[in-house]
């Protein structure tokens, strides 16, 4: 559960933090390239250095794998809002089975 509630914080604070760098590149015409970028590095770099593993966190695996830390960056890229949805999804399908 520790694990979750990391991803979830580690999601809010990094897309709060482009957010706030985000009026830098956005006038230009392939700012949206420039968030995607910066949003990839920054979730592969918290997923990694933070050793976050969505999969395991769900419990679905005993151990963390590269796959799952992948996943991870992944969601973490799509968003905020998406990893706590993407989790609550995973909560409540883990309580009703």
């Amino acid at each position: 559960m520790e694990m979750l509630t990391l991803i979830i914080a580690m999601s809010a604070i990094m897309w709060y933090l482009v957010d706030r760098f985000k009026p830098l590149w956005s006038e230009l015409s392939f700012g949206k390239y420039i968030t995607i970028a910066v949003s990839a590095l920054f979730a592969f770099g918290l997923t990694f250095a933070f050793g976050l593993d969505l999969v395991f966190a769900c419990g679905l695996f005993a151990e963390m794998t590269v796959a799952g830390q992948i996943l991870t960056g992944l969601v973490l890229m799509s968003g905020s809002s998406a990893v706590a949805e993407i989790i609550e999804r995973i909560k409540s399908t883990n309580t009703q089975g």
